[in-house]
């Protein structure tokens, strides 16, 4: 590139130093010189084409004399450039100085509106430069144009203008479409040309195919799936020609091609394009051009650009879909739409996205959109739907309600079809398009996945965002418009719904044929339908996901996809509830000193791959500290919560977008929604899926039991009872969980339940969750003083009015079962009861300690010690559980989260637990384990397998008939699927799958059968029921029927039967087709015996033809028309002529016969088509045989984990110590580390410490140390490591696992507070310090002498005065009241003063070496080496001037820091140069002057005391 004469232009476009190898300089023409007449020498050579426009835009590059414009006319010829060009399209733009022309490729286009118009485009050239420019203004070619007629000089300048590129084979303009497919198989499609009576294809098994219209370019190349009436794309192009197909059209063949990337993919997916073409626009291609355009196609123009490399994409799909010009508001299908805090649009986005996204309710933008060419491929944002009034600046819901109202819904919409009708070329809207605006109507912030014939469409705001997230490029027509083939279905819905974008998918379930007899059968007058039934069959999205057979599951076995629970919370504020509350206090504090509580919640959790639901109700405090505890533990991935005025509040929403995943979807549910209609033609389907009333209340209690018993999700408990009014009765038969929250008046919780079903429901995935019957609850930990005490009153006294301690009950019951400490019989209670009689009343708080099973971890405790994730980067890997993770299998690692979660606390739990793993690290029994441990990891995850068999068997009621009546309600039922054996493979596999991974399950006894086990526990766990143990000893032989009886690798290939006994029907069948054949050959020996002669020429000729079961005119009688045949022989049909005429007979028996064989075939197709999903009911009928083995396998598998941690070196078994009333509780680590860190930060080895805290259980002098730790030193220098490592190695301890130390021994810890870091919450208005007391106060109010408190620098949110007093008062309370173990880090050390020679508290620090200051080496500035070694007493000095020399401060900052930091280290010191009292100097002197008998010298020695004090 030439030098600049402009400085800031050279430093500007200095990378810019070679020039482009592909695009060689030009000397430009005289007539492409900058001049005012550049606008109208735009020219299309053979493959470029150059557009340029007055104006200033050259000058920007150092060059050009053209005076800048300050009006822009947009000419029809500029008009017609511009649209031609697209995200996507490679230009070469002119640069004066250096005289040429460099490539570039369009990556996004945005319109400037207002006084001074234009297009401005953001160009990525090819050395990775980037700018952004108004097309208007500049001189530029567009690289790879159509060909066009051109004058002489014209030519001549295109001549000089040339630019040798690699001249493509086709355009876009020549493409369909682009499809994205993972899959390394050649596609292809049937060019069919349909007759335009036939739906979708004409004979309804051709789908979205393509014809070739031989040689003649005005043939018409779009889709025959859009015949019937459902044209797109006709009603708005004038030019279409009719369909149908024409005499001499050759059928043929298009094969979709793998092609390689020229620049290579980052996300690895490959490229499939069908380059079947548009609508032919004129062009006289011949059919050999045709034919090479299919082999050489140029795959990059088909590409539209996605956001760079680690960009989240939904802030580009907010900026694409947001409004434009004329009040176009963003599209309500956008992940990134924003609502109102407080029921307003209902839509909220994700954290991560909703800051960078405009919002809906935001004011238009003035300006005039560019209106849609017809025939040409538009852009985003001048679409047909663009324009659109009801769908843009005035979009209002169903009811009518306006954007930004309170009670606007974004699910709805109200369709104007005058105006949409006023938008379309041919002035009305077809059948077709009203079927698709109908259910748009009713899924308005959903992506409709619209089917016809073999391809998914997108159309409108839908197409807007598959060429934002899926890549994909609009096709031509004024309405915008997209798709893909069924077969990549897996791959697109799963990008969309990581994406944030809710899917439906709207399958045809009526096929051509069925629609032409709905309208034989309907009565004249009657308007008869146009196109074919269509419904939606799913709404996805990320909570809703369950995983089809239809779904990409290798993002779920990866651990890619999003697999979070929906969450559900309904809210009541203070007001609303009174008493205590789950041992909070509503009113005051009572003398227990529980939390205040100021709300409730009623939640539900729904996980759609497992198919569990989780119920449960819980008071909680101002920091919503029991809501964040939820949070951490379930990771949800889309949450509902409740609009309106009597909503969800703003606390609540702003606290939930903070506390949950950034990925996390939020969505508000109204008090009163629209329920979406059926599209269904069978009246009864659509009374069965709609609900009562078109309004409902998602949020009613009554209403949602009401239309649980409708739909028959659960058993009813009486066949002959009548439906009662009462919702509260004939629940006998329901889930436990469900029927105690229904009784106990858990109102919320069955609130909250009631807003799951809605939308549930409304996704068309309730029955396949629901009639599983996985009901569970879920209760909080209890970190409250209060409410341990008061277990023991509920344990006593089950008559409490507080539903939150039924919950609290059965879910303390179903924890037994996850630890697995109902494995050996025990008797809790009965030793409760009598520790509980041993002790005086004063002792309540000792005797409540025998009620605890397990040590409680609130959200914050999670957070801060890295459970589950680590806090840097939110992943799981560095947190606890990804070191302690080894198991094999997705049910085993669940188990073991599970675990985690909940530590035990009962010595026996924790000792037993403990064996096992000791067992299994070493012996007889590592070997089996190990053995065992292949076995699992050839499991799968057959737990979320069996849920997946349960919805093929079909789902729905209780019996098996009320069950096959609800599933074939279901929409998918009737589905017209093209890759049915795709569909039926991914069946076979997953049953494939299954029935091997529990085959692997079962042969797990084996492997212990000649070990001799020490342990109870796993003794039970490894031993078949018949030995007393968990797996069920007939596992083996029920598993072998479905092998015996289901042949996997037929089935997989379509070709399955029901083996015999299966299904009585069948069997039947399939021997009436045998007896009817023996009676026709029967009745042929008959005739030919003794009717037909002579006999032998009438045996061998007689020839039964058309003997298959799909033929036509089955079992006809072939005889040479020679023969004399009886009177009831009619011919049917001849063949040949003269004497070798072969006549075919038809006789009455053997009609009849015939009659009766089609009935027996009809009924054998049914049988083998419902035989899979019979084999699949039968299959899930004994879940409860499987989920046994499931849950010994997990147990098993997680054992074996924390069996793979004992064997680490370092590891050692705790020893647990039981704490009685007169004892005291402690810790002592001996050489202990942490688990998660295996290095300092300077790469050295990690560095291990003693910790003894309490009482000391391993001495023989019975001695104790002090329970609290006040701990300082240098920051960086390992104090909040060694406060983490405590509570990890207790946490590990108590979950049966070895710990990482050379000795531990402890008494059980029943709750850990944590107070670390420093974070705001400011969504919900809470600061730095506000938090950093509320987690104090929690510590504060909770903690039990049992319980394990870890603080850092409590108080340094404020004033030092203030932080110190506080920190002070808190390990006083601490110390007298809690008595709890306690490490306390600080650096306040007036603090460590006050508490020096107080018995009950020992002062520590973390060690480390200072070097003095050296004025002969200036290098040696106060260095600092930590030692990473705990010390025993008070550190001098907490360093900071010398932390911020490591953080790279600057030394004139460093030096006055360390001067004033001097200073005031020298007035605390009393070295001040200001007149000091030192106080006992003080008390000395008035000693000795009371002493001293002179009273003049007294007086005047008691002045100048007097005076000093002053």
């Amino acid at each position: 590139m030439s030098k600049s004469n402009n400085t800031n232009q050279k430093n500007l476009f200095s990378f810019f130093s070679k020039k482009a190898p592909t695009l060689p300089a030009a000397a430009p023409s005289s007539s492409s010189s900058a001049s005012s007449s550049r606008s109208s020498s735009s020219v299309f050579g053979t493959s470029t084409s150059t557009a340029t426009s007055s104006g200033g835009g050259a000058a920007a590059r150092g060059g050009g004399d053209r005076p800048p414009e300050t009006s822009l006319s947009l000419s029809a010829r500029q008009h017609k450039i511009l649209s031609s060009i697209t995200v996507g399209t490679k230009l070469a733009v002119y640069w004066p100085d250096d005289d040429e022309y460099y490539p570039c490729t369009i990556r996004a286009h945005r319109y400037l509106l207002g006084p001074d118009p234009g297009h401005t485009y953001e160009l990525h050239y090819e050395d990775g430069a980037v700018e952004t420019v108004d097309l208007l203004k500049e001189r530029f070619r567009v690289i790879g144009g159509r060909k066009k007629r051109a004058s002489d000089e014209e030519k001549k300048d295109a001549d000089d203008d040339a630019v040798p590129v690699a001249k493509r084979s086709t355009s876009i303009a020549s493409k369909r479409r682009r499809i994205l497919e993972e899959s390394s198989e050649e596609d292809e499609f049937d060019e069919l040309e349909g007759d335009e009576s036939d739906e979708d294809g004409g004979d309804g098994d051709s789908g979205s195919e393509y014809k070739v219209a031989g040689d003649d370019s005005a043939a018409d190349d779009s889709l025959d799936v859009v015949s019937e009436k459902d044209d797109w794309l006709e009603s708005e192009e004038e030019d279409a020609p009719k369909k149908g197909r024409r005499k001499g059209t050759v059928v043929k063949k298009i094969t979709v091609t793998k092609v390689a990337d020229k620049g290579g993919r980052k996300d690895g997916v490959e490229r499939f394009v069908s380059p079947t073409p548009m609508k032919s626009s004129g062009g006289g291609e011949s059919a050999t051009t045709r034919k090479a355009v299919v082999k050489d196609i140029d795959f990059e123009s088909f590409l539209s650009q996605s956001p760079s490399a680690g960009d989240d994409p939904r802030p580009v799909i907010a900026a694409r879909s947001s409004s434009r010009a004329g009040g176009v508001t963003q599209s309500q299908n956008s992940p990134a739409a924003s609502g109102r805090d407080n029921g307003g649009d209902g839509t909220l986005s994700s954290s991560s996205s909703s800051s960078s996204s405009s919002s809906s309710s935001s004011p238009p933008i003035t300006g005039t959109i560019p209106k849609p060419i017809p025939g040409a491929v538009n852009q985003a944002g001048s679409h047909m739907h663009n324009h659109l009034k009801f769908f843009t600046s005035g979009r209002k819901d169903a009811n009518g309600n306006p954007v930004g109202h309170a009670n606007y819904s974004p699910r709805t919409l109200l369709v104007d079809y005058n105006e949409l009708a006023k938008h379309l070329e041919s002035g009305k809207v077809t059948a077709a398009q009203r079927q698709w605006w109908d259910i748009k109507s009713q899924y308005a912030d959903t992506v409709l996945l619209f089917k016809t014939g073999k391809f998914y469409e997108m159309f409108h705001d839908d197409a807007d965002v598959g060429v934002n997230v899926l890549q994909f490029v609009y096709m031509k027509g004024t309405s915008a418009h997209a798709g893909f083939p069924e077969g990549a279905y897996g791959t697109m819905v799963s990008r969309l719904v990581q994406a944030g974008y809710k899917v439906a998918r709207v399958e045809q379930t009526e096929t051509p044929d069925a629609l032409q007899e709905r309208k034989k059968r309907m009565q004249k007058g009657q308007k008869k339908p146009e196109v074919v039934c269509r419904e939606v069959c799913s709404v996805v999205s990320k909570g809703t996901r369950t995983f089809c057979y239809l779904d990409d599951v290798r993002s779920l076995e990866s651990g890619e996809a999003c697999t979070g629970p929906l969450v559900v919370i309904k809210e009541t504020l203070v007001e609303d509830i009174s008493g205590s509350k789950d041992g909070m206090v509503v009113d005051g504090e009572e003398a227990g000193g529980g939390t205040k509580a100021i709300c409730e919640y009623g939640v539900t959790i729904v996980d759609a791959v497992t198919g569990v639901v989780t119920l449960g109700q819980f008071a909680d405090d101002v920091l919503r500290s029991r809501m964040q505890t939820l949070l951490a533990r379930f990771s949800p991935s889309e949450v509902l919560y409740e609009g309106g005025v009597s909503g969800a509040s703003k606390t609540l929403i702003n606290f939930l977008k903070s506390a949950c995943p950034p990925s996390t979807v939020f969505e508000c549910i109204h008090p009163k929604e629209r329920f979406p209609k059926s599209t269904a033609v069978d009246a009864d389907v659509r009374q069965m899926l709609d609900r009562s009333n078109t309004d409902i209340k998602p949020w009613d209690v009554n209403e949602a039991l009401r239309e649980l018993h409708r739909r028959g999700y659960y058993p009813r408990s009486s066949r002959n009872a009548a439906v009662s009014s009462n919702v509260t009765e004939g629940i006998s038969r329901w889930p436990e969980i469900l029927r105690c929250c229904i009784e106990g008046g858990a109102t919320l919780a069955l609130s909250s339940f009631g807003a799951a079903l809605f939308y549930l429901q409304r996704s068309l995935v309730d029955a396949e969750i629901l009639s599983l019957g996985i009901v569970r609850a879920y209760a909080p930990p209890n970190t409250s003083e209060t409410a341990t005490c008061s277990t023991v009153n509920v344990s006593n006294a089950h008559n409490s009015s507080n539903p939150s301690h039924y919950l609290e009950e059965m879910f303390d019951q179903e924890s037994q079962g996850v630890a697995g400490t109902d494995l050996v019989d025990q008797e809790r209670k009965a030793h409760a009861v009598g520790l509980l009689n041993s002790v005086g009343d004063d002792s309540v708080a000792y005797s409540a300690e025998a009620y605890i099973d397990h040590m409680a971890l609130d959200g914050t405790t999670l957070s801060n010690l890295e459970i589950l994730h680590n806090i840097t980067s939110g992943s799981y890997q560095g947190s606890l559980l990804s070191k302690i993770d080894a198991t094999e299998s997705p049910h085993g690692s669940r188990l073991l989260r599970a675990w985690l979660l909940r530590p035990l606390f009962k010595k026996e739990d924790i000792c037993r637990r403990a064996e096992v793993v000791e067992e299994l690290a070493g012996g007889s029994a590592a070997l089996a384990m190990s053995e065992a441990r292949a076995l699992l990891k050839k499991t799968g995850d057959i737990e979320r397998l069996l849920s997946r068999i349960h919805s093929m068997g079909g789902v729905g009621g209780q019996e098996s008939i009320e069950q096959d009546r609800v599933a074939a309600y279901h929409p998918d039922e009737r589905a017209v699927l093209y890759e049915t054996d795709k569909h039926t493979k991914r069946k076979v596999g997953d049953f494939s799958k299954l029935l091997n991974g529990l085959r692997a399950s079962a042969g797990i006894p084996e492997l212990f059968d000649n070990v001799d086990i020490h342990s109870p526990m796993l003794r039970k766990i490894v031993r078949t029921t018949n030995d007393g143990g968990c797996f069920p000893s007939d596992m083996k032989d029920k598993l072998d029927w479905f092998f015996d009886n289901f042949d996997l690798q037929r089935a997989a290939k379509g070709d399955f039967e029901p083996s015999r006994g299966m299904d009585e029907e069948y069997d039947a069948a399939c021997d009436a087709i045998e007896d009817i054949k023996r009676e026709l050959n029967a009745y042929k020996e008959e005739m030919c015996s003794s009717v037909l002669q002579p006999r032998n020429a009438a045996r061998s000729s007689w020839n039964y033809v058309n003997t298959k079961e799909d033929a036509k005119d089955k079992y006809l009688i072939e005889l040479p028309a020679s023969f004399k045949v009886p009177n009831d022989f009619y011919v049917k049909a001849k063949r040949g002529s003269g004497p070798k005429q072969v006549n075919k007979y038809r006789t009455p028996v053997v009609e009849q016969l015939v009659n009766d064989l089609e009935r027996a075939i009809v009924i054998k197709h049914a049988g083998k088509a419902a035989g899979m999903k019979r084999v699949f009911a039968r299959f899930a009928s004994l879940r409860s045989v499987w989920m046994a083995a499931v849950q010994a396998s997990a147990m098993l598998d997680a054992l074996g984990s924390l069996a793979q941690v004992a064997v680490q070196p370092g590891y050692s078994r705790p020893l647990i110590v039981d704490c009685s009333p007169s004892t005291k509780p402690g810790i002592e680590i001996i050489q202990g580390r942490h688990p998660c860190v295996d290095s300092t930060h300077s790469g050295s080895d990690f560095i291990p410490n003693d910790l003894v805290l309490g009482r000391r259980m391993e001495s023989d002098d019975g001695s104790n140390e002090p329970s609290v730790l006040l701990l300082s030193g240098p920051n960086m220098g390992g104090k909040s490591t060694i406060l983490r490592q405590t509570c990890l190695i207790a946490i590990l301890a108590q979950i049966g696992s070895f710990v990482p130390a050379d000795r531990c021994t402890l008494t059980p810890v029943d709750k850990i507070f944590t107070r670390l870091g420093a974070s705001d919450r400011i969504l919900c208005g809470q600061s730095t310090f506000f938090v950093e007391l509320a987690e104090t106060a929690a510590a504060a109010r909770g903690a039990t002498r049992r319980s394990l408190v870890i603080m850092d620098e409590l108080g340094r949110g404020t004033s030092t005065f203030d932080g110190t007093a506080i920190a002070s008062a808190t390990v006083k309370h601490l110390v007298e009241r809690n008595k709890c173990l306690t490490l306390f880090a600080t650096h306040y050390h007036s603090l460590l003063e006050d508490w020096k020679n107080d018995q009950s508290i020992k002062l520590g620090h973390m060690e480390c070496i200072v070097e003095d200051d050296n004025e002969e080496c200036p290098d040696a500035k106060n260095n600092i080496t930590f030692l990473y070694t705990l010390g025993d007493g008070p550190c001098p000095k907490s360093f900071g001037v010398n932390v911020a020399r490591l953080a790279g401060l600057p030394d004139d900052v460093l030096q006055k820091a360390k001067a004033v930091s001097s200073h005031f280290e020298a007035e605390m010191n009393g070295h001040s140069s200001q007149n000091t009292i030192n106080s006992s100097a003080m008390v000395g002197d008035i000693k000795r002057l009371l002493l001293e008998n002179n009273a003049e010298n007294c007086d005047d020695r008691l002045t100048k005391l007097w005076r000093s004090l002053q």
